[in-house]
């Protein structure tokens, strides 16, 4: 009879330390889950600041180094040049200036001086020749200040316009013999080519064949 108390009452001891580790077992997990949310949570929270930084380093860049938002373009050269002033450097009034000087092998260092609604200069490498202009403005003539040009040199073009007109470029030198000019007029406007004049002429009147390039590209304004 004693020994049938003492088998229950060590049952019963069994019993109450099991529950007491199940109710432990089941204390941890519940902490640890807790601490993986918590864990989850503060991994969101950092994820979400990280992405934000970025963000705000990214516009500080964007806003620093500036950006093309279609106003600007760039030649050539690297230079930029505005969205109105590239329009009117390649405009058919003017004949693509800019546009043919970038794309004849004969021509490097394109480089654009003045840009107006109604005026245009261009400097360029000639091959064999050096530093030459292009310059178009409204009017009928175009003039060197201090420069006279002797009419005896002439060298006279016939060149079709792009609407089929034709037009009579023609080439000088100057009195001393050290500049020459190619000069035009179309549609109200004048132009010219000019710069130093080389010893060998055949080098000079590689410019001629420049001022046909462009003068193919003349259309009238509308």
């Amino acid at each position: 009879m004693r020994n049938e108390k003492l088998r229950k009452l060590s049952c019963m001891v069994l019993a109450v330390g099991t529950l007491l580790g199940l109710a432990g077992c089941g204390a941890m997990s519940s902490k640890s889950f807790q601490k993986e949310e918590i864990i989850a949570s503060n991994v969101d929270d950092t994820a979400k600041e990280y992405d934000i930084e970025g963000q705000n380093e990214d516009m500080e860049k964007f806003e620093t180094e500036g950006h093309n938002d279609g106003t600007e373009s760039k030649d050539n050269g690297g230079e930029r040049i505005g969205l109105g002033e590239a329009e009117i450097v390649n405009a058919a009034k003017f004949g693509n200036p800019k546009e043919v000087l970038d794309n004849i092998i004969i021509t490097s260092n394109v480089e654009v001086k003045k840009t107006e609604e109604d005026e245009v200069q261009i400097e360029f490498e000639l091959e064999n020749v050096g530093l030459c202009t292009f310059a178009a403005s409204k009017g009928e003539e175009f003039v060197l200040p201090n420069e006279v040009f002797v009419d005896s040199t002439k060298i006279e073009w016939t060149a079709p316009t792009a609407n089929g007109k034709y037009i009579f470029p023609y080439m000088r030198v100057n009195e001393t013999g050290d500049l020459f000019m190619i000069d035009w007029a179309y549609n109200g406007y004048c132009f010219a080519i000019y710069g130093k004049s080389p010893q060998n002429i055949d080098d000079r009147d590689m410019a001629g064949k420049i001022a046909l390039a462009i003068i193919s590209n003349l259309e009238e304004a509308e």
